[in-house]
């Protein structure tokens, strides 16, 4: 999988709404999508910091994401928020994205 540069080619993530199902890559359901970032341009305007939604996140992840993009994934487990990172989108089949990776391999706040 080739990473997209500074959120760039994250065509997929600009498909994406709240409330769409998330699946991994064996198709076993991990969520819905609570929310989305496109991610930034350049590194200037990497910058999550003030976002409520990522509090919780390291700093070092929370700069991941927001150079990516990202799906913010509620799994219906207290607590329990994954992160797909743009490139870890694989497709959008309906009502439902699909991801490149294992559920495991995903984000935690």
């Amino acid at each position: 999988m080739v990473a997209q540069p500074f959120g760039q080619g994250n065509e997929l993530l600009a498909a994406i709404s709240a409330g769409m199902g998330v699946v991994d890559a064996a198709g076993e359901h991990v969520g819905t999508v609570r929310r989305v970032s496109l991610g930034a341009v350049d590194l200037h305007g990497a910058t999550v910091v003030d976002d409520p939604a990522l509090d919780a996140v390291p700093d070092a992840l929370r700069t991941r994401l927001a150079v990516s993009g990202y799906v913010e994934i509620a799994t219906g487990t207290a607590h329990d928020e994954r992160y797909a990172l743009g490139e870890q989108v694989a497709e959008l089949a309906g009502d439902t994205v699909r991801l490149a990776v294992g559920r495991d391999t995903l984000a935690r706040q």
